[in-house]
């Protein structure tokens, strides 16, 4: 099988045959594992398991972003008379991960397949592009990501929330695969690999939030 990531034409295949029984590929060039996908689920299917999450201004939702906005803060981007410009990539039916980043003083848009499919957001460059909780359900990982670096501007930030694998002895019993709409799930390895592939440098490299930052030059 031909891996969604790296395109290495030799990803191994597996079964998990715990409840939900899947079967999975995994890479050995960039160690991503995903889910075969003749067995993912269909895109109105998939939309009703979002439908039931609760992205809201809750205390423990924000307790769990609160780290990546302070791993953002972190790296000193360029400021401009207006704000930094950001886009949220997957943002969501409430948005709040943008909402918390307008609080910063960052000019937010929103984007969402589902929920905010606004195709103008790709018409602008961006100081930081955040993507929470997202990566974990891309049907193909390379183009998203080669989609979103095209839009950062050099020296901006792409932040990312997702729980890396431990590999496929520990990938059987663990809970963040019971979720059907996890399809693709990168290692540390593999975000090394991204790094090293689309020219950047992994300045935050702690499961689940890794910080990428592009070259100035």
């Amino acid at each position: 099988m031909k891996c969604i990531l790296c395109e290495s034409p030799n990803a191994a295949a597996f079964k998990v045959v715990k409840n939900p029984q899947r079967s999975y590929f995994h890479c050995a060039e960039c160690d991503l594992i995903f889910m075969d996908p003749a067995q993912r689920l269909t895109p109105p299917e998939e939309k009703s398991r979002y439908d039931l999450h609760e992205n809201q201004d809750q205390s423990g939702y924000r307790a769990f972003l609160e780290p990546l906005v302070k791993h953002i803060e972190e790296h000193k981007l360029v400021q401009t008379h207006e704000g930094p410009r950001a886009l949220d990539f997957g943002c969501g039916p409430t948005a709040f991960f943008g909402h918390l980043l307008t609080l910063r003083g960052f000019d937010v848009m929103n984007y969402d397949l589902f929920y905010q499919p606004n195709q103008d957001c790709f018409t602008r460059n961006y100081h930081l592009i955040s993507s929470t909780e997202v990566w974990e359900h891309l049907h193909e990982p390379r183009k998203d990501i080669h989609r979103l670096i095209s839009h950062l501007k050099p020296g901006g930030i792409l932040a990312v929330m997702t729980s890396s694998h431990k590999g496929e002895a520990a990938f059987h019993d663990w809970h963040y695969r019971r979720d059907l709409t996890h399809v693709t799930f990168f290692s540390e390895q593999t975000m090394k690999w991204v790094a090293k592939t689309f020219n950047l440098e992994l300045v935050t490299q702690r499961s689940p939030y890794w910080v990428f930052k592009r070259s100035s030059l």
